[in-house]
C-alpha cells in the first residue's frame, strides 16, 4: 500500500488550532491555515479576494494563487489533500479543487464540513456551497452531523479534538454549570435554567455572544459580550466548571465541540442531543440528557466528576488519530504520520 502525505487545507481560527493540534504538530503532516500570504502580497490579495469588490465586478485570477499553498511538495511525494469548511465557502472564487483535480490527478482529495451544509455559505455566490460539484471533484465528501450526512449523501464522521495540556485544564472550580454561544432561540430556556439554579445554590455562568440590547434579559450568572472570547479563554471557563451545558442548534443531531470540551478536560456534560445515547462516547456517567429546565438532573450537576483524578477513557475515541485511519479505511491508502 503506497504512503501519502496529508496536506490539510485547515483554518487559523483558534478552535481549528485546538481540534487538530496533534496533527499540527506532526512534522509529516501539512497544515495550511490560511489562503492569505504575508507583507504586501497579502495586501495585494486582500483586494483581490475581497467579497464587496467582488459583487460590484468579479476579480479575476484568484485561483492563480494555489500554486503558493502546495509550495512544499516534493516531486517524488504523493499528497492527500483534506479541505476544510473555511476552503469550501472560498471555493466559488479560488477553484482549489479543479486545480488540485489537474496538477494532482492521483491525489485523493476529501472534503470535511464541520458544520451543517446549509450554513457553509460561499463567499462569493452568497448561496449554500453546491454539495455535487464537490462530490464531482472530490473522492471524499463526509459531514459532522449524522442527519446533515444522510440528507446530502455524505460520509459521517464526528468532530474530533486533540488532548488538552494538563497545564490548562488545572483551574479551582468557580462554577456548576458553563454555557458559551448565541441566542439562536435558546435565551429563554437559559434564563430559566439560571433561576433554578440559583434556588438550588448552583452556580451559572453562562456567556451570551452579540445578543442585541433590546433582546437582553438580565440574570444572575448572565454576560453578554458583542464579540466571541478566543477560544482559549473558553478553555478556562470549562477548566473551572463541573459541567458544560451542550444546546444543539435546529436540525443539528450529532455531538459537537462542547461534547469533545467535556470529554478532553474531564468535565460533566448536560445536553439536549438525546441521539448521542446512540453513540460511542455516551456514558451516563458524565453525560446527563435534557429536554427543558423541568427534566434537567440536579443531582447530577451536583455530584461528583466520575473521572475526577483520572482521564476521560473517551478520549482516545474523539482524537484526529480516528479521522485518518478513517480517511484511510475509505480510500485503501496509507497516511504518514510520526
Amino acid at each position: 500500500m503506497d504512503n501519502y502525505r496529508l496536506i490539510i487545507f485547515g483554518d487559523d481560527w483558534d478552535v481549528y488550532l485546538t481540534a487538530y493540534k496533534e496533527l499540527i504538530d506532526d512534522p509529516k503532516i501539512s497544515y495550511i491555515p490560511t489562503f492569505r500570504p504575508k507583507g504586501w502580497t497579502g495586501q495585494l490579495q486582500r483586494i483581490q479576494f475581497n467579497p464587496k469588490l467582488n459583487n460590484i465586478i468579479t476579480i479575476p485570477f484568484k485561483e492563480k494563487w494555489n500554486p503558493l499553498y502546495l509550495r512544499h511538495i516534493k516531486k517524488e511525494e504523493q499528497p492527500c489533500f483534506l479541505i476544510l469548511d473555511k476552503w469550501l465557502r472560498m471555493e466559488g472564487g479560488i477553484r482549489l479543487l479543479p486545480y488540485l483535480r489537474k496538477h494532482y490527478p492521483k491525489a485523493p482529495i476529501v472534503c470535511y464540513a464541520q458544520d451543517l451544509i446549509e450554513t457553509i455559505i460561499d463567499v462569493y455566490s452568497h448561496k449554500q456551497i453546491d454539495v455535487d460539484y464537490f462530490k464531482q471533484h472530490a473522492n471524499l465528501f463526509i459531514s459532522y452531523d449524522a442527519i446533515d450526512a444522510k440528507k446530502h449523501g455524505l460520509l459521517y464522521h464526528p468532530t474530533v479534538f486533540s488532548v488538552i495540556p494538563q497545564s490548562l485544564s488545572n483551574h479551582d472550580i468557580k462554577y456548576d454549570l458553563y454555557f458559551l454561544g448565541r441566542d439562536k432561540g435558546r435565551l429563554p430556556l437559559l434564563i430559566n435554567l439560571c433561576k433554578e439554579a440559583k434556588n438550588r445554590g448552583i452556580k451559572c455562568k453562562m456567556v451570551m455572544i452579540e445578543v442585541p440590547e433590546k433582546k437582553r434579559i438580565a440574570g444572575e450568572g448572565f454576560f453578554y459580550i458583542d464579540k466571541s472570547i478566543s477560544y482559549h479563554e473558553n478553555l478556562e471557563n470549562c477548566a473551572a466548571s463541573n459541567c458544560i451545558i451542550e444546546l444543539l442548534q435546529h436540525n443539528a443531531q450529532s455531538p459537537t465541540l462542547r461534547t469533545w470540551e467535556a470529554i478532553a478536560m474531564n468535565k460533566k456534560l448536560v445536553t439536549n442531543n438525546t441521539s448521542i445515547r446512540s453513540t460511542e462516547v455516551y456514558d451516563e456517567r458524565y453525560i446527563s440528557i435534557f429536554n427543558d429546565e423541568k427534566t434537567i438532573n440536579w443531582d447530577f450537576i451536583s455530584s461528583a466528576n466520575a473521572f475526577s483524578g483520572q482521564k476521560n477513557p473517551y478520549q482516545e475515541i474523539i482524537k484526529p488519530e480516528t479521522l485518518i485511519r478513517f480517511i484511510e479505511n475509505k480510500l485503501q491508502i496509507q497516511i504518514e504520520r510520526s
